[in-house]
């Protein structure tokens, strides 16, 4: 690491700021600039290329004592660091991340007195801006209640946008919208009233730029929502403590999360965007060579079949015996490292309407104790013997009766790698310090976590590198839950949206295709779209614990299932190839030597001419492709061919309605 600190002294720099309003950092490019400005109270604007890319947008806290930090800000000293440097990020989209920005630290005294000093941190990187609120020991708050913070991000006008719903977990859509339409109260009559609380990211199209605004290094404050103001501009919404204690409660020396500005010319350019995870805070865990990703097998509670007990339906189907050797036997076959043994398989579970901070009426949840149709113990030798290890499933509010680390230390005995830990539903400061505390907790006992009914994610896998993946996203299981929630459109828009923020679990590969037109809600479950829109999603999206949902029953033989044995689920490179929002995304990843690509489209039918110059596919280059058959009305249909790659290095894609395309480049021997 290579960290170049730009220290200039009080004496002269108050000399030089006695007549400046206005502090600037920019990105060693020179092309983003992040301009501090005390003119008016704290305020802060982005300029593009030296043209305004967010206009004056108000910064500041409030707190529960009637301090306010911000209104009356004047700027007293800065310093100036600079970084250039890389990272490896072993779990991401690529090997090598780049770390290179300037920073300024802007000292501030509110008001004329010295007595409330605080500080921003404002950091400008090439494809985005960040900053964080620093509240020292200087301040004078000592122990602080945190009711609302100020921040806004104000646009010089109303452009289009794609704001997430409301959600506690982040399993929400993202609508197309007018920056001025965004809802400013909550819809949902549960919380009349309330401000409206978007879930992030916001993406938002400029003429000169895409801009994602997004939170990192969340570990001890309240997550960060949005809500409309009417105008061309949202404001930071934070998320309520469970005790009704404002968001955030706390004692100096303390920091918020970085608040991010995501920036690409193109919606190309987002897609690799790594800002969320660079700013998050380095690792924690001093050797995670135990940590290892791959591919995961679910368990039957997606097919709606048990063996054994046939009463089980809907939300209530689950996994036995019989079934989990199913599968465990099949993830053998296919070089799958994992399976999940999902709810209902340990006694006295909490009950799905429960979440984190419920109350129970008795103790709940007895790890130690199986269901009547599940031998646990018994399955992890038998995966073993398969050399499969398992995942299991655990309701958070078990986990927290019986005690987490009590827990774990029983689960790692077994030889479990690892824990799915669901119905978390909320991003308050107490949710947000238990994530971080089971994290820490998972990794002493060598123990991978996937965070479902979670929210969306903030670079704390750079943090805490066991976890491997996590929800809050809408994904496949929705297909079985009513409606059409996840059509061509919503699956497409992920990319652009939820994606950029880290791994998501969203479960893809389902094997019963069907059209719109055609598609129901049944069991076994159903997935709008066609098949090889399944597979390109396992390249589209990222998720280090790649868990494909479909049953052994739908996979054996099937056309395209071929393409999942030895799938990699973290990559040394990506490369956008094209993309633009709502309608298309075509992008390449590299494990190896090996190229992956894929390509999802929206609802309409689409031909696309892709040159692959980008790839540097130099040398006999073989295509292995799995595309989509010539028939809309038959979405099951993958057309498989191998051929070689010509020296023009241009695919020509068909992608019917809400179709796909994925595609293995590999040198011939």
């Amino acid at each position: 690491m290579r960290l170049i600190p730009v220290l200039l002294t009080a004496t002269a720099l108050l000399a030089s700021l006695a007549s400046a309003a206005e502090q600037r950092v920019s990105s060693p490019n020179g092309k983003l600039t992040l301009v501090i400005s005390d003119d008016t109270g704290l305020r802060y604007r982005v300029e593009l290329d030296g043209k305004p890319l967010l206009a004056d947008s108000v910064l500041g806290l409030a707190f529960a004592d009637g301090t306010t930090l911000g209104p009356a800000a004047k700027i007293t000293d800065t310093q100036a660091a600079v970084r250039n440097t890389t990272w490896d990020n072993l779990i991401g989209q690529r090997r090598t991340v780049p770390d290179r920005f300037r920073e300024l630290r802007i000292n501030l005294n509110e008001g004329s007195t010295s007595a409330r000093t605080f500080a921003l941190v404002a950091r400008a990187y090439d494809d985005g801006v960040a900053f964080r609120y620093d509240l020292p020991e200087a301040s004078g708050l000592g122990e602080f209640i945190l009711q609302r913070e100020l921040t806004e991000f104000r646009f010089p006008a109303d452009h289009r946008a794609w704001p997430g719903d409301e959600s506690a977990c982040a399993e929400n859509t993202y609508r197309e919208s007018k920056l001025s339409g965004i809802p400013q109260q909550s819809p949902d009559k549960r919380n009349a009233g309330q401000p409206f609380r978007s879930v992030l990211p916001l993406l938002v199209e400029t003429p000169a730029a895409y801009v994602a605004v997004a939170e990192s290094d969340l570990l001890d404050w309240a997550g960060l929502f949005l809500t409309g103001t009417g105008e061309a501009a949202v404001r930071a919404e934070l998320a309520p403590r469970q005790d009704k204690r404002g968001a955030v409660v706390g004692r100096v020396p303390m920091v918020s999360p970085w608040r991010v500005l995501m920036v690409g010319r193109t919606a190309a350019d987002l897609i690799t965007n790594d800002l969320v995870a660079t700013l998050a805070t380095p690792s924690r865990i001093a050797d995670s060579a135990w940590v290892k990703p791959g591919v995961s097998a679910w368990d039957a509670w997606w097919t709606g079949v048990n063996s054994s007990q046939p009463k089980y339906t809907g939300l209530q189907s689950r996994g036995d015996n019989r079934s989990h050797r199913e599968y465990i036997d099949f993830a053998a076959e296919m070089g799958w490292p994992y399976q999940i043994v999902d709810w209902f398989w340990y006694q006295n579970m909490a009950n799905e309407r429960k979440n984190l901070f419920s109350r129970p009426n008795k103790p709940s949840g007895d790890f130690t104790q199986c269901t009547p149709d599940i031998d646990l113990p018994g399955l992890v030798a038998y995966a073993r013997a398969k050399n499969v290890r398992l995942f299991v499933w655990g309701h958070s509010l078990d986990l927290q009766t019986a005690g987490v680390d009590k827990i774990f230390g029983y689960l790692a005995s077994l030889g479990v790698a690892g824990v799915k830990i669901d119905f978390i539903n909320s991003d308050s400061q107490e949710a947000v310090q238990w994530c971080a505390r089971t994290l820490d907790a998972a990794a002493r006992h060598h123990l991978m976590v996937d965070f479902h009914g979670a929210y969306k994610p903030t670079g704390l896998a750079r943090t805490y590198p066991n976890f491997v993946t996590q929800e809050g996203v809408l994904g496949n299981e929705y297909n079985k839950l009513g409606g059409n929630r996840v059509n061509a459109r919503h699956t497409l828009i992920l990319a652009f949206t939820r994606g950029l923020l880290g791994p998501m679990d969203f479960t893809p590969g389902g094997f019963i295709n069907r059209t719109p037109a055609t598609f129901k809600a049944t069991y076994p479950a159903q997935v709008m779209g066609t098949r090889a829109r399944q597979l390109a999603m396992t390249v589209v999206y990222r998720s280090p614990l790649l868990v494909l949902c479909d049953s052994p029953a739908n996979y054996h033989g099937q056309p395209g299932v071929e393409f999942f044995r030895d799938l990699p689920t973290v990559w040394d490179e990506s490369v956008v190839l094209s993309a633009e929002v709502g309608k298309h995304l075509v992008i390449a990843r590299r494990s190896g030597k090996r190229w992956f690509i894929a390509a999802m489209n929206g609802d309409d039918a689409l031909t696309l001419n892709v040159p692959l110059a980008a790839l540097g596919a130099k040398g006999r280059w073989q295509l292995r492709e799995f595309a989509d058959g010539a028939d809309p009305a038959s979405p099951e249909t993958v057309v498989e061919t191998t051929r070689d790659l010509s020296d023009a290095r241009t695919l020509t894609l068909r992608l019917a309605p809400g179709g796909g395309y994925v595609a293995t480049l590999f040198l011939k021997p």
